[in-house]
Order: structure tokens, then sequence, then C-alpha cells
């Protein structure tokens, strides 16, 4: 489809006729343009006659055809913009107005008319619409001013669970692709948690945020508790936030608090447990509906109309199309839909169907959440039974997760007895 459109627009720049060929040798004349790669399309024969459509600057060109086959081509159609152009010499306000429109286009092409996202999940494109409104980009501005690398370098400052971004302009597009990751890093002096959860403190311990088994477990800072495989309990120190330090003799002379960093992986098991009424209240739809209309250009409202005396509940559709040139050639012209639909609520009942697809779709969601928290699905062992007046589905769930936590080092964790021989004041 766009490669039979590009060529549409090409013929029509070029230009091109309609001809008419008759004689005893018609057949012998379109051999001899094949020959010569003479292009010819829609060829159709009507009685000893034939009829071909070709570009115009290939009609100079059948001179030799029309000397070994005496026939002259007759033309019936010019089209084309040479041909318009050509009809219009005269009309010097038309013209006028095609520079005028070519000057137009060539203006907003200097603009980003359109800013697209790509792999947004916890971050949603408000938010980082919100952010690069703070950094001077918006739908407007020049394409001189928005350079690609600084956007990149500042989402990543901005937002330290973003792993990968990247910014490219495409014709008055600008398309931000990101890439989310729940892996903890530190900002500054602060550091986040397995869920991204920011510790505040200068210490802590990092402890299971649930029971598992230890799959993977690496060390930053601090002294590793546990080691891969190692079955874990909640709470249960992972990796200490205090530091033995020893002297001669392998003698324990201080104990020093400090950050616990690294990473740790476990292979944690939880009971799905999911039950809803089998009575509920279904939407249905009167037919009764408004539409709404508006227009923007560059921003600017140009007209508008929004239906009144809405509906007691309704559903509110909004829709906007944005007129565009091609695959990347965005124009600030917006036109907004906004559809109303009246509906009202009657009591029904789930099916046994309709109750086993509802829990499916109550499970897929809870399994997107826990996905999008950065855990990986393992296995499952899932079943839904109905029961007397509610759907319940139970099951156990296994995930791979960074299911861990910072807890406060208590001074009595690192601090000597005044009894110990090696204690000194500092401790």
């Amino acid at each position: 489809m766009k490669n039979e459109l590009l060529n549409r627009m090409n013929r029509y720049r070029r230009g091109y006729i309609k001809i008419r060929i008759t004689g005893s040798n018609a057949e012998r004349f379109l051999n001899l343009c094949q020959h010569q790669e003479l292009r010819m399309d829609r060829i159709c024969r009507e009685g000893c006659n034939y009829t071909a459509v070709m570009p115009a600057d290939d009609y100079f060109r059948l001179r030799p055809v029309i000397r070994k086959t005496g026939i002259r081509p007759e033309i019936s159609e010019k089209r084309g913009l040479p041909f318009l152009l050509r009809k219009n010499r005269k009309r010097k306000v038309l013209l006028l107005c095609a520079v005028l429109f070519a000057g137009l286009l060539y203006y907003l092409s200097g603009f980003l008319w359109r800013i697209e996202y790509e792999g947004c999940y916890y971050h949603t494109k408000e938010q980082l619409q919100s952010f690069l409104e703070e950094c001077g980009i918006y739908e407007g501005v020049r394409k001189r001013e928005a350079s690609c690398p600084e956007i990149e370098e500042k989402i990543r400052s901005r937002f330290t669970d973003i792993g990968w971004v990247s910014a490219e302009i495409s014709g008055t597009v600008m398309k931000i692709r990101i890439k989310e990751t729940k892996m903890p890093k530190l900002n500054a002096d602060k550091a986040a948690d397995g869920f991204g959860e920011i510790w505040q403190e200068e210490t802590g311990h990092i402890v299971a945020a649930s029971d598992g088994i230890v799959m993977e477990i690496s060390v930053a800072s601090g002294s590793a508790q546990v080691r891969a495989g190692d079955v874990v309990r909640r709470g249960q120190i992972l990796i200490s936030g205090v530091l033995d330090v020893f002297g001669d003799n392998e003698t324990l002379v201080e104990r020093r608090p400090v950050l616990a960093q690294g990473s740790v992986v476990l292979k944690t098991t939880e009971n799905y447990d999911d039950r809803f009424p089998l009575d509920y209240e279904k939407r249905v739809y009167s037919g009764r509906k408004k539409t709404g209309l508006r227009l923007e250009l560059a921003g600017i409202k140009i007209f508008s109309y929004s239906p009144s005396n809405s509906y007691p509940e309704c559903d509110i559709i909004s829709e906007m199309e944005q007129y565009c040139i091609g695959d990347s050639f965005f124009l600030p012209f917006k036109a907004w839909k906004t559809t109303v639909r009246e509906y009202y609520m009657e009591p029904a009942v789930y099916s046994e169907e309709e109750a086993r697809i509802a829990a499916n779709e109550r499970l897929i969601r809870y399994l997107t959440e826990r996905k999008e928290g950065g855990a990986t699905l393992l296995s499952s062992e899932v079943s839904t039974e109905l029961e007397k007046n509610a759907c319940h589905t139970s099951g156990l769930l296994i995930f791979q997760e960074s299911a861990w936590k910072y807890r406060t080092v208590n001074p009595d964790e690192w601090r000597l007895e005044e009894g110990n021989e090696h204690y000194t004041e500092g401790n």
C-alpha cells in the first residue's frame, strides 16, 4: 500500500499521459516499447486498438518506435503537476498560495509537534511529559533546541530506575523509548531496597522480606550471612550491616556499623487466594449518545462544541486525531472527538464459564502487577471452584524476585561490652 502510494505521487509529480494506439502494427508497437524499456501501464484493448498510460517525458522517446511501425499514438488525456502548472500559469494568486503553502510546511518542519513514549509501565507517560516540560521540551519547541543526548542524560539522572533510554527525532516527531528496571540504585547518599523504596539511614542490614530460598547473592558492602541454596525466613539477616574488625591472633577489636549493599534474589512461594461473588451489577447501554468536537491549532483552541445535559450515568470517551503528511511529518492541527454514551446498571449473575473467565482475568491482572514490581513467575498451581454464591480461586505461585529490604542496625549489635578487654571509649 505504501509503495503504491509513493508510485502514484511520483507519477503525478512527473506528469503522465493517456495514449490511443491504432493500426495493424499496434501489437508490434507495444512489443518494441517494452524492448526499449518504455514503461506503459493500464494497457487496455478496445477492438483492434489499444489504450495505455505512460510518463509524459517518455513520449518523445517513442520516435524510433514510430519510425519502425508507422504508428503515431494519439494523446487523449494529460494529467499531473507539470500540466497543472502550465494550465494555471496565468493565475498568479493560485501560484502565490502554492508557494506560501510550501513555505509554511517548510517552516513547520523545524518544530516538534508530537512526542511519543514507549516502554512506560511503572512511570506513566504523563510523568515523563511533565518532566520534559520542566526541561523545556514540549510540543511546539524548535528541533534545534531539543538535543537528544541531553534529554537521555536528564531522564537517566532524574529516574534512577530507568536502565536504558533512547531519544530520536524523525520528521516532526520525537520518539522516546525507555526500559525500566527495579534493580536497587544509589542516589547520592540514598539507597533503595529490592522493591525500589528509598532507605534514609546511613547504616542498615539487608533482610528477607518473605520466606524463600536464596538463588543469587552478591555483596558490595557488609558481610553475607547466607549462601545460594539456603532457606531463609522473613526478617532474617541476609547481608549484615555490621563489620567485625580483627586484630592480631584473630582477636575481635571492633565492630563497625555500615550500610549493607548488594543484591539478593529469592525463590518465594505465595498462597494465592481470591474470591468474588457471583451476583454483580452489569452495565447496559441504552443506545443514547452525544458527540462533541474540539479543534486546536498549535495548542490554541479554534473551535469547541461540548454536549450539554449529560446523562446521570455515562461513559465519556475522547479520541484525538493529529493531521500527518506521510509517516512522521505531523502538523500542529488536532481534532478531539468526545462521545458520551448513556448506560444503566441492572442485576446479573455470572454463569460458570463467565465466572471462570473473570477469575482468570483477575489472576492475570495480579500477575501483571507482580511482574511490574520485578517478580518473575516460575510456576503456578491454581484452581477455580464455584461455590454457592461465590467463585473461589486458590493455589500456589512460585516467584523469583528481589524480596529484600533494609532494617535498622541497633547499637547493641555493634557496640562491645565495657567488660571486654579490647573495649575503648570510641566503641
